[in-house]
């Protein structure tokens, strides 16, 4: 049997592992594969590269932008030009970069707006739920106090009921 399909082989027939021509495929790397989808450390680290990858690619293009843009200020105070579309295409042109980078700045400031606003409620939230809880103590320890026989003290609940009384009527 093994002799047959040597003979096989030797005559051109088909092998189960392919052509000697082609380098065999790598078999599955069933770690990596895990690493890859279930570790948390390497999505942070995909997404740190992504994110480098996506700041570097800002800043080139800022960068770019100035060279152009000084270079056609440069070339605009060397060369005086007679014709006005080029002259109203840079115009354009520099007026859009001034307008999205007015947006640019607009749009930061209602983010600085909105977190400090966001600060000022939170900070407002605390006060409040403080000052509550404080009077939820106060008025425990009035409730709470007991005789020793065990009756309760009847001097701080109807102080609390006379205030109830003239809180309402005011």
């Amino acid at each position: 049997m093994k002799n047959n399909a040597r003979n096989v082989k030797a005559k051109g027939g088909t092998d189960k592992s392919g052509d000697g021509d082609k380098p065999r495929e790598k078999k599955f790397d069933k770690k990596k594969y895990r690493l890859q989808k279930y570790s948390n450390k390497y999505k942070i680290n995909q997404w740190e590269e992504r994110r480098k990858k996506a700041v570097l690619r800002g800043f080139y293009k800022e960068l770019r932008k100035d060279q152009q843009s000084s270079a056609e200020t440069s070339s605009d105070l060397n060369h005086t030009s007679k014709n006005k579309d080029e002259t109203s295409n840079v115009g354009k042109k520099s007026y859009a970069f001034f307008k999205a980078k007015q947006e640019y700045r607009r749009k930061k400031e209602e983010e600085k707006r909105r977190k400090e606003e966001a600060v000022r409620v939170k900070a407002e939230r605390e006060e409040a739920l403080k000052n509550y809880r404080q009077k939820k103590m106060r008025h425990f320890k009035v409730l709470s106090k007991k005789t020793r026989k065990g009756q309760p003290v009847m001097k701080g609940r109807i102080e609390m009921l006379l205030e109830k009384i003239q809180r309402s009527t005011t």
